[in-house]
């Protein structure tokens, strides 16, 4: 083979390989992303004014309630209201000691019906429920298949820390710690190639959304709108 032909067969080869990882970065895209909605990855997360106040309510509350969070992957609209792709929401669940001072209890809980505005409801009540979905259909009746979900609450115990759906965050903007696990029993798999948690490394990009979602978090813990 002369160098001519060596040099447009190089060029040919190169050419050719090029072309196959097109498909390929398509096929992984679409084997994370199963929803029908394209994916998504945004800058930065924002955090509506109610999910903001639950989060100051839920650090009074810590002994009492938990957070369930979940994140808008596309422009949404519930029943009460409409919001943007990449909005991190919060709103809190009763755990036993909660349930035991009873369903009368006023625990000042809001959802959101904008970016800015809320309105009173209550806690969802039962920790053993799917928090995430139960917030969705039955607060926001928004569609659940357009979110991804995960739980906030106390730090973990040290053997639970280390399992990779759970991360245990030291100090927050306010000064106090939080654990946070990446389970959602429906909402997680079509957005993560059928994880059920959010990875905790690059695959379907599960690290970025983790650091997005602490990052939304810590945001919510600085203060009201």
């Amino acid at each position: 083979m002369n160098s001519f032909d060596r040099r447009a067969f190089l060029r040919a080869s190169a050419g050719a390989l090029s072309a196959m990882s097109l498909p390929q970065i398509a096929f992984a895209q679409s084997a994370c992303v199963t929803s029908g909605l394209p994916p998504f990855l945004p800058n930065r997360l924002t955090v509506d004014c109610a999910s903001r106040r639950n989060f100051a309510l839920y650090r009074k509350n810590a002994a009492y309630q938990g957070l369930t969070g979940v994140v808008s992957m596309t422009y949404v609209r519930g029943r009460y209201g409409e919001f943007p792709a990449g909005n991190l929401f919060l709103f809190p669940w009763l755990n036993k000691k909660g349930q035991a001072l009873g369903a009368a209890k006023d625990w000042q809980t809001v959802m959101p019906t904008s970016m800015t505005k809320f309105m009173t409801t209550k806690p969802i009540p039962n920790w053993q429920l799917p928090l995430d979905e139960y917030f969705l259909r039955f607060r926001m009746e928004a569609p659940w298949q357009s979110f991804v979900g995960f739980r906030v609450d106390a730090a973990f115990n040290l053997q639970d820390s280390r399992r990779p759906w759970f991360t245990n965050v030291a100090k927050l903007n306010d000064g106090k710690p939080v654990g946070v696990a990446w389970t959602s029993s429906n909402l997680n798999a079509p957005w993560f190639g059928g994880n059920r948690w959010i990875p905790n490394n690059n695959d379907c990009k599960g690290n970025a959304w983790r650091a997005l979602i602490l990052d939304g978090i810590n945001q919510a813990s600085v203060g009201l709108c």
